[in-house]
């Protein structure tokens, strides 16, 4: 289950993973499944502020293609609930930093949720390409058996699995010291980037003509992800953050 490490948070991927289709894009969805607790601290009655809880949820979004402001609703939830922590400034110079600090934290988690969110995409569309391989036949066999296609969908899989792992280390950074999450956000970002684009039009690729047509959900998943890919800054802006 992308991001869990608790039971807690493989059974709420799984959960997820039962409840939503793609007709799930109705925000009736979040207060059905009881995650608007989430972001808010436990202290007040909420499931907690864990940004790996959010990262399970965007990407169960992600598989099945639910286009909901998740990213921005978690993010907003959980600033509302510790807004007032920390120093309480009165100097308005010290109130512009902390205010600058606090959106500049929101940016990258805004990167990091829709990071999530293309993992939980490409998970999707490299699933259903492999599928499509094994049904589809060309002279007799299985497409899936030609070894150039074996490697494409490698290739795949190996930069999806990629992106997955530098979403993962900057979950854990997000929180940490602001040099390291920029670092570790801008290398899931520019990674989740390549793999929307290598695994989206391989699959697209994959199935042929039909690849975008309406007939099948694949079109919708790989716009999704290129709309995603292409917000937060581009790839050439968080490539320029991290060698900064």
């Amino acid at each position: 289950m992308d991001f869990a490490r608790t039971e807690e948070q493989r059974m709420l991927g799984e959960t997820l993973d039962g409840m939503l289709t793609v007709a799930s894009s109705d925000w009736r969805i979040v207060d059905e499944a009881g995650l608007g607790a989430l972001g808010v601290a436990a202290q007040d009655d909420g499931l907690g502020e864990e940004v790996r809880d959010a990262a399970v949820v965007a990407a169960a979004f992600g598989r099945a293609n639910v286009t909901l402001p998740w990213a921005e609703h978690w993010i907003a939830t959980r600033l509302g609930e510790r807004g007032n922590d920390g120093p309480r400034a009165t100097d308005p110079a010290r109130a512009l930093d902390c205010a600058g600090n606090q959106r500049a934290w929101a940016e990258d988690a805004l990167t990091v949720l829709h990071c999530a969110e293309i993992v939980g995409l490409c998970r999707t569309m490299l699933r259903d390409a492999a599928r499509f391989a094994k049904e589809r036949r060309q002279f007799g066999v299985a497409i899936a058996s030609f070894q150039a296609l074996r490697h494409r969908m490698a290739d795949m899989a190996m930069q999806l699995e990629l992106a997955a792992a530098m979403t993962d280390v900057a979950i854990d950074v997000l929180d940490a010291d602001a040099a390291e999450r920029v670092n570790a956000v801008s290398a899931a970002r520019v990674t989740c980037d390549d793999a929307a684009r290598l695994v989206g039009e391989g699959a697209v690729q994959i199935h042929g003509a039909m690849g975008l047509t309406a007939e099948l959900a694949l079109g919708g998943y790989f716009r999704r992800a290129r709309t995603l890919a292409q917000g937060d800054g581009t790839a050439q802006a968080h490539l320029r953050r991290y060698a900064a």
